[in-house]
């Protein structure tokens, strides 16, 4: 009876390293003629162009609004670009039609208090 419960755990213990040894990466020696065994794939790779940060135009008027931010915290980012605004009313206005008030502060980047 412990001859049979050795051998079992054995058994049990030596599936379980070729298992690990698979998952892990490692090569399992070909023995079987005939049996095709894909070689691990590559690790992922970082993609060619990392994302980068928004650029924080630090404006100091609500495009929205045409008032100052003052000490708000409320920005919406869109295409790359940081905008304060001045209040949570603004916030919600410039998420319907961000494009407008983009190109609002860029045609006139100084009347937005943007340096």
């Amino acid at each position: 009876m412990r001859r049979r419960t050795l051998v079992l755990l054995s058994v049990a213990v030596g599936l379980g390293l070729a298992g690990l040894a698979g998952f892990a990466g490692f090569a399992v020696a070909d023995d079987m003629a005939g049996m095709n065994m894909a070689p691990p794939s590559p690790p992922a790779t970082q993609p060619a162009t990392q994302p980068s940060a928004a650029v924080d135009l630090r404006n100091t008027v609500c495009p929205v609004s045409g008032d100052k931010v003052g000490d708000s915290n409320i920005v919406e980012v869109y295409d790359g670009k940081v905008y304060h605004l001045c209040c949570p009313d603004c916030h919600k206005d410039f998420e319907k039609d961000p494009a407008k008030y983009a190109k609002a502060v860029a045609a006139d980047p100084a009347k937005f208090g943007v340096k």
